[in-house]
């Protein structure tokens, strides 16, 4: 197949800038949290959300949300998108109902092959479960 030659510059240049996104996702430089007020949730891993309404720490539930929208912004909003709107190459959290919470916290702690990095030497679980927090109190998409 023959293209005219003005054409392949174009491609050329959507190709390299498509490539470059896909190498951009998950090279993010660990911003730290401050987790304000929320208490120490210690070493061991936890397979529940305690900030959520309803559970062991839900007193803390709007901290949780105020640290969580912080945490994600400096950490997951480059990848996964402002308030959780995910641009197409990453999912959008919101919508991730089926993610139970030892599944979020396995893939933030350890990452993916895909180009999420591992967060567990960079976040404790207290900025882990303040992000989910603060991702389940947006708006589901309509």
């Amino acid at each position: 197949m023959t293209m005219p030659i003005s054409i392949r510059p174009l491609i050329a240049i959507v190709l390299a800038g498509a490539a470059g996104l896909v190498m951009a996702h998950g090279n993010v430089t660990p911003q730290p949290v401050n987790t304000g007020n929320l208490p120490s949730l210690g070493d061991e891993v936890r397979i529940e959300n305690p900030f959520r309404e309803g559970n062991e720490l839900s007193e803390y539930y709007s901290e949780a949300v105020k640290v969580g929208e912080s945490a994600y912004a400096g950490n997951c909003a480059s990848c996964h998108g402002i308030r959780a709107m995910s641009g197409g190459l990453t999912p959008d959290l919101r919508e991730l109902t089926e993610w139970d919470d030892e599944y979020f916290i396995t893939r933030v702690r350890n990452g993916t092959d895909r180009g999420m990095p591992s967060w567990k030497k960079s976040l404790d679980q207290n900025a882990m479960w303040a992000i989910r927090t603060y991702v389940e109190s947006l708006p589901k998409p309509e």
